[in-house]
């Protein structure tokens, strides 16, 4: 699905049904930003950055789920480690979703502007290009070249430049180029979909989240989660 560009990176447009965002219920579509303390840091968001707000969305709702519940995960020697430690009245046993983190969350389907092109980060071409276009600011991380392994590792400083560097390309007519960052999830490399709060978005959707929704049961089970 990629397009050629002026730019020499591949861009392209989102799902053509649009793409999920798991939120809070009370605001689903609640931008991120991070603080300008945070912005000095290597954790944080991928591709928050403290001028714009970033909407993380995917493209099926086993992709919000994925990253959604990772926090919930135990490490099976963990597991073992613990035992019935945790077999208390008081306590909800490790691996288990507690009911109310579904109520306090809700599904939402979104549709782009037809327009709206992402930078596809996990193409070949567009690392590249970006190896150059950046070479000042990916300098001070020694790094060369851009490969897969800066896009899915841990120091989201690197992220955010690519994200900044997205946000500032302009047509002659000082249009938006780039919209968004469509970029693989680090569990199960599932697409995801980062937009920048300046995108039109026209809400298609919106569905409370119960056990049998589709996705939860398939990604509990690959986390080994118990879902309330």
């Amino acid at each position: 699905m990629s397009e050629g560009t002026p730019l020499q990176v591949s861009l392209v447009p989102a799902p053509e049904r649009g793409v999920w965002r798991l939120g809070k219920a009370k605001d689903p579509r609640k931008y991120n930003k991070i603080s300008r303390e945070d912005d000095s840091r290597s954790g944080g968001n991928r591709w928050s950055l403290v001028s714009y707000g970033t909407l993380y969305c995917a493209s099926d709702l086993d992709g919000c789920f994925a990253e959604a519940l990772a926090p919930f995960r135990v490490d099976p020697e963990l597991r073992e480690f613990i035992g019935n430690d945790w077999n208390d009245p008081y306590f909800m046993d490790p691996g288990n979703l507690p009911q109310d983190w579904r109520t306090r969350h809700t599904l939402v389907r979104l549709q782009p502007a037809k327009e709206a092109r992402f930078l596809d980060v996990d193409d070949e071409l567009t690392l590249r290009t970006l190896s150059g276009e950046l070479k000042e600011e990916l300098a001070q991380f020694d790094i060369d070249e851009l490969t897969p392994e800066h896009i899915q590792g841990a120091n989201r400083r690197v992220t955010r430049q690519i994200a900044a560097w997205a946000i500032a390309q302009r047509d002659p007519q000082q249009g938006r180029l780039v919209h968004g960052i469509a970029y693989r999830s680090r569990f199960g490399m599932r697409q995801c979909w980062a937009i920048f709060s300046d995108v039109d978005l026209e809400e298609v959707e919106r569905q409370p989240i119960w056990p049998e929704t589709e996705g939860l049961r398939r990604v509990a089970e690959e986390y080994g989660l118990v879902i309330r």
